[in-house]
């Protein structure tokens, strides 16, 4: 059922064509809604579109249960009702009847087998249209009001060239978070919230990089480590080499060394951590061999040496790493690098071991918002219904996607969230304006008949 949003009150206006708009789309106006989908860039989703590298992973192969409690955030419980509503199931189902399929990577993630993340987003927009939704692009909506008499909402903004209003009886709003501006999240939603009394938790870039005190890491720019073991601690006292207590947190992937410090998964859920905690530096430590001990890797080192005993370290060790890798260990080890193994002292030996087993790094802060995947914090729980995505302070306002207080971790988490909660809003918006409706019929026979 289509309309023109122009001349015609929508049932359900979604501002944002991302992950989560496309699917509130998608779901009200399978319900049968007149909706429209206001988009302010050119192109629907270019946030999705370059995702996971431009290869998009769009989802994990995770139940439910998993899911929840994997995904990395004190709130993630929350998503239990709209992974019921549209699950990742859902989502190849619904891709798969466009030709998209998915290619399972690293234990449970989903890449499109493709390679091209354009190519979910066609999809989706496709859904959208085939159900009888309007996507209208640049479309910058400045404001957004609720009329205490009729209880729908007017939205103000400008449409292609011209400045003006827009009706509708529900919106969903799915405009994001502030990470990558350039993809059209310049965070107008949460400015709408706070109007109505929605509190909006601390916002931070998350899923970023990390920038470190240690220059060294320039040298290995562009070094990718496929398995590394990553722990966050905080900085141990002055004096002191140890860090307190027990780590912040350990995450196992591939690392990726840069111009401005460290990347890669395992660093950009590290972030996440670093972030929440708040911490002005921490120490982040390396494992590069996950897989043995400190003693295996120990006797694997002596076992070079009784093989190779005329060699220097970094030719006995060939093959353990890559070249620049060990032009590194070269420059740890200073003149050691150039000992017979045979005469290698132990502390040498141990400062091999340090660097394959316990890289130190001294985080300073991260790439900033700019850089960042998704963004922590968001619209406050205490007053949605979570059950809905309904505000509790503005009957038929609803809010989906990274808006959300609610991040999670890489590995699909974060789409599956806005696929799963923006169906779950649009779905909701649809009945709320369909019982409306129905209200304002009845309302009107009632009237005739008197």
């Amino acid at each position: 059922m289509t309309f023109d949003p122009k001349s015609d009150s929508a049932d359900v206006a979604v501002i944002g064509a991302g992950g989560a708009g496309l699917l509130a789309g998608i779901s009200a106006a399978r319900a049968g809604a007149k909706t429209v989908l206001y988009e302010r860039m050119k192109t629907a989703a270019k946030k999705v579109a370059i995702s996971g590298g431009g290869r998009c992973n769009f989802t994990n192969t995770l139940d439910a249960r998993r899911f929840v409690q994997l995904f990395g955030d004190k709130h993630s419980a929350r998503l239990g009702t709209s992974l019921r509503a549209f699950s990742n199931r859902d989502v190849i189902a619904m891709l798969a009847q466009y030709g998209v399929e998915g290619q399972l990577e690293k234990n449970y993630r989903l890449y499109t087998k493709s390679g091209r993340g354009n190519d979910v987003v066609n999809a989706l927009v496709s859904e959208f249209q085939k159900a009888g939704g309007v996507l209208v692009t640049q479309a910058r909506v400045s404001s957004i009001q609720r009329d205490a008499a009729t209880g729908h909402y007017m939205l103000a903004g400008k449409f292609g060239d011209d400045e003006e209003h827009r009706h509708a009886r529900t919106i969903v709003v799915c405009t994001g978070g502030l990470s990558y501006p350039v993809t059209g999240s310049t965070g107008d939603g949460y400015a709408w919230a706070r109007g109505i009394g929605h509190q909006v938790t601390a916002l931070r870039p998350a899923l970023v990089g990390l920038t470190v005190e240690e220059s060294w890491t320039k040298l290995l720019q562009g070094l990718a480590w496929e398995d590394a073991a990553c722990s966050l601690w905080a900085m141990p006292p002055p004096g002191s080499s140890v860090p307190p207590g027990k780590a912040l947190c350990v995450e196992r992937a591939e690392i990726l060394f840069t111009h401005f410090g460290i990347s890669g998964p395992a660093i950009l859920d590290v972030s996440n951590t670093f972030v929440q905690c708040g911490l002005p530096r921490a120490l982040l430590t390396i494992d590069f061999f996950p897989n043995i001990t400190r003693e295996q890797m120990d006797q694997q080192i002596l076992d070079r040496a009784k093989q190779f005993p005329s060699r220097t370290p970094p030719n006995a060790l060939e093959g353990m790493m890559p070249t620049r890798l060990m032009e590194h260990l070269e420059r740890i080890l200073g003149p050691d690098a150039t000992v017979a193994m045979c005469r290698l002292p132990k502390t040498a030996r141990a400062k091999i071991l340090d660097m394959l087993k316990r890289t130190a790094l001294t985080v300073k802060g991260t790439r900033g918002m700019e850089y960042g995947e998704v963004t922590a914090g968001g619209i406050d729980w205490e007053k949605l219904d979570a059950t809905t995505l309904e505000s509790l302070l503005s009957p038929g306002l609803f809010f989906a996607g990274e808006i959300l207080d609610l991040t999670g971790r890489c590995g699909g988490f974060n789409l599956q969230a806005a696929f799963s909660t923006g169906f779950l809003a649009g779905k909701k918006a649809a009945q709320r304006a369909k019982d409306e409706r129905a209200t304002t019929a009845a309302q009107g026979h009632r009237d005739t008949t008197n």
